[in-house]
């Protein structure tokens, strides 16, 4: 199938719909669009695919964590011509900002047009071009299918590695997305966002293409999903296309033990991993302790309120077994995820039972 590729750089939801909008105004067509909230997740997008359009905004962070750049969005479209970068130039660039002090051309080449919601007249020229690259659009060959998106490279490598140890022939069936850097829980509710507004079909059965979003059991997820679920209504077109996702103790069978037994605490997808790849992590010292405040406990399983006094030991007295207690009190140390993750993808498939069963999870929602 062939698709309109666009990236648009900015992070405001509410002008990101408004483009979008506009767009499918035009053309009736599917879209494949990602979005990007500075320069440095812009780039990233930009070194591994290839888009028939770049809209960005001109005023906004060079790195994440960084404040808003005036300059931002020149400085993205400068360093796409830089051979270092190594990215794919798209074959449109527009500039779109709502700061009329801050719009000048990009490099003489491409334009910046002033936006306002109200008006007309970025609407009439973001139309004009995207009727152009539709009758051009063949130069670049974009294929779209079911996505998910990840937090981060950790939990990208420990599906893919269960998927082609399990499921070797639907390997090309599922598409997983993640940043090398930043990504998180904000970035996979923005994804799910901006796929959520594109409204694709699947040719095949005239039904929406759908993604999945994963995210941590933490604070952080928590958010994300409750902003998700306030900006897209449950009742619209929208949510049908997406389902979210999280690293749940359901997954686990020593998590649930531990659940069962009365504590509960945030997880990630380290934390369903099986007893085998809790005891090569305490032997090669890549464990930290974990952040106590966020262990839940039931009062009527256990009669214990100070969290800083727990010890493997007083875990054991109150009937969790070593591990349970190991994986309470630690969790996968961030500086060690990565050789972590190589052990889990050489690893016997038998091992990684807890994984499949969220990959199962993510298949049967897809009807993959």
């Amino acid at each position: 199938m062939s698709f309109i590729s666009i990236l648009i750089v900015d992070d405001d939801l509410k002008k990101i719909t408004s483009i979008i909008n506009a767009i499918k105004e035009t053309i009736s067509e599917t879209l494949s669009i990602n979005q990007a909230s500075c320069v440095q997740e812009a780039i990233e997008y930009l070194q591994r695919k290839e888009f028939h359009l770049l809209i960005t905004d001109l005023k906004m962070p060079i790195k994440h964590d960084d404040s808003p750049d005036d300059s931002g969005g020149e400085s993205l479209v400068r360093s796409l011509y830089r051979r270092k970068t190594k990215a794919n130039v798209p074959m449109y660039i527009i500039g779109l900002t709502q700061f009329i002090e801050l719009k000048k051309d990009l490099k003489n080449v491409w334009n910046v047009w002033y936006y306002d919601a109200s008006e007309e007249k970025w609407k009439e020229s973001l139309r004009d071009l995207i009727f152009h690259i539709s009758l051009v659009k063949s130069r670049i060959n974009v294929e779209k299918i079911e996505t998910l998106f990840v937090e981060g490279t950790t939990d990208k490598k420990i599906i893919k590695s269960t998927i082609s140890k399990f499921y070797p022939k639907k390997e090309k069936l599922l598409f997983i997305d993640t940043l090398k850097f930043g990504g998180g829980a904000s970035w996979v509710e923005r994804q799910l966002f901006i796929w959520g507004k594109q409204l694709a079909i699947k040719t095949n059965d005239n039904k929406y293409l759908k993604a999945i979003g994963l995210f941590d059991d933490d604070k952080a997820g928590k958010d994300s999903i409750e902003k998700l679920r306030n900006l897209i209504d449950i009742n619209s077109a929208e949510s049908k296309t997406f389902i979210i996702r999280k690293c749940s103790a359901k997954y686990s069978p020593i998590l649930k033990s531990i659940k069962k037994k009365g504590i509960t605490f945030s997880t990630v997808i380290e934390d369903l991993l099986s007893e085998f790849f809790w005891k090569q992590a305490k032997k090669n010292e890549w464990l930290e302790k974990r952040d106590l405040t966020n262990i839940v406990i039931d009062d009527a399983k256990i009669s214990l309120s100070i969290k800083s006094d727990f010890t493997e030991d007083r875990l054991e007295k109150f009937g969790f077994t070593k591990l349970e207690a190991l994986i309470i009190l630690y969790k996968i140390g961030d500086d060690y995820k990565k050789p972590f993750a190589k052990l889990i993808m050489e690893s016997d498939k038998e091992l990684l039972m807890p994984i499949k069963y969220l990959v199962d999870d993510f298949f049967e929602s897809l009807s993959l």
